[in-house]
């Protein structure tokens, strides 16, 4: 069957390289890099990342007021952050299925998340939060910089003076996509990693098809987005540890805050 392009979406921007799922607010086109069947095996997909749960935890333990995770998936980070700290947490995220599996990890070990189907690019909430924090590299999905942008603001608007944003994201590593580029992979689960360098773009494919893509940026681009937004970088580490940011880093490891005004 041939899919049409609607005449209403014909001129408009559109980021090669993946199959789109895209809503339309104020008549604009909102995609999203994010394909539901990832959420099967999703738990084998992100066991590997462990070390940022103490780092994330460590700021709620911080925060003053609401603590709000963006793209919280199946609750690997927010659980252990509720239970630590006894803050109230407010996960966000647009997949139902990740929603779903981080309901019933959270039943199961007797914790209560504040979950919310939400697109991070229209944050809003009830009261100001005292930190919100984005990890695994999830910002990445954001294909354009008027999205990321977008999504800065919104946080930046939702904070409480002195509230804080981190989040952290990979440094694009030359040597690592020349190692890893069309590499068929068995590991965490059978998928191949294909590198557009024009496009700022990794396309993750699985065997069974299911493709998901993340854009990376600079370290120049991340902090532009902070100035834009309004908030000031408290921290950059080069890892979980606190270790400096070095320029063979591989990690960015951002903490931002929003200012107080006296």
């Amino acid at each position: 069957m041939e899919i049409r392009t609607p005449n209403w979406l014909v001129g408009t921007e559109r980021v090669p390289g993946i199959d789109w799922l895209c809503q339309v607010v104020t008549w604009q086109p909102r995609c999203m890099s994010w394909d539901e069947a990832f959420a099967v095996g999703y738990e084998e997909w992100s066991a590997h990342m462990t070390e940022d749960v103490a780092f994330y935890v460590g700021l709620a333990r911080e925060a003053d007021g609401p603590v709000v995770e963006l793209a919280v998936g199946n609750g690997r980070v927010a659980i252990p952050v509720a239970r630590a700290t006894g803050q109230r947490v407010i996960g966000l995220d647009s997949s139902p299925a990740m929603l779903e599996q981080a309901r019933i990890r959270a039943s199961n070990v007797g914790v209560v998340l504040d979950l919310r189907a939400a697109d991070m690019r229209d944050l809003r909430l009830d009261e100001p939060a005292g930190l919100v924090y984005c990890p695994f590299r999830a910002l990445l999905h954001l294909a354009t910089w008027a999205d990321r942008r977008r999504t800065f603001e919104r946080v930046a608007a939702s904070l409480r003076p002195g509230g804080r944003f981190a989040w952290n994201a990979f440094a694009f590593d030359h040597h690592i996509a020349a190692r890893v580029d069309g590499v068929h992979q068995d590991e965490p689960q059978p998928h191949t990693i294909r590198y557009s360098v024009g496009d700022n773009r990794i396309d993750i494919t699985r065997d069974g098809g299911a493709r998901s893509s993340l854009w990376w940026a600079t370290k120049n681009e991340w902090l532009g987005l902070l100035d834009i937004a309004g908030l000031e970088l408290e921290a950059l580490y080069g890892g979980f540890a606190g270790e400096p940011f070095a320029d063979n880093s591989t990690e960015y490891v951002f903490v931002a805050r929003r200012p107080v005004i006296e």
